[in-house]
């Protein structure tokens, strides 16, 4: 139950991180990734889909329409047909290090965990600081018995997240700092002007 909801909530995590990196040259394509989008988060999924082939239809080698459908795909529990699109994504795009990661999770789900290793394998390749494919892999070792593996790589997927977030918050801190000095610049700027004593001419 536990590895079905990290499933689940990977996925959708990858639906929101597709839809941000979305290519937007083409406002039609763009429209149509975000009514799949909507109508996905939504669980329209059927709907999702057909939209989804129809954009297709206009749009036959764009990697991300296969990605949705796909993970629609998946999310329907149509894992085979899933993986068939899932291919395709890798077909067109092989750097994308996110495709292999799902495709990963659906030979999981199929019972091909060892190929899913291998795809998890493909993603830390392509990036290794990717922390959705150590968690994955984590999911599939402890499904092969290795959990001295598992518990290696669920580590290693919590320190990239660690240090994620220690550079993220040393960002902030730093534009926070910034914009302090700035204001107080500005201020002490504004005062010394207040402070100015004006000369009276005789």
């Amino acid at each position: 139950m536990k590895k079905s909801l990290c499933t689940l909530g990977l996925i959708l995590g990858l639906f929101l991180f597709s839809c941000n990196i979305c290519v937007a040259n083409d406002s039609e394509k763009f429209k149509l990734i975000y009514e799949i989008g909507t109508l996905s988060n939504q669980e329209k999924f059927d709907e999702a889909l057909e939209k989804c082939f129809q954009a297709i239809k206009s749009y036959p080698d764009d990697a991300e329409l296969y990605y949705w459908s796909a993970t629609i795909k998946s999310l329907k529990g149509d894992k085979k047909n899933a993986l068939i699109d899932y291919n395709k994504v890798i077909e067109l795009n092989p750097k994308d290090e996110n495709a292999y990661v799902m495709r990963g999770i659906c030979k999981s789900d199929l019972g091909e965990t060892e190929e899913a290793i291998k795809d998890y394998n493909s993603a830390l390749k392509i990036n290794p600081n990717n922390s959705s494919a150590y968690s994955m892999r984590a999911c599939a070792k402890i499904d092969l018995g290795d959990l001295n593996g598992a518990n290696a790589d669920l580590n290693l997927a919590n320190k990239i997240i660690d240090d994620y977030t220690k550079n993220s918050n040393q960002e902030i801190n730093i534009k926070k700092n910034k914009n302090s000095k700035e204001k107080l610049n500005s201020s002490n700027q504004e005062n010394a002007e207040m402070r100015e004593v004006p000369t009276i001419e005789h």
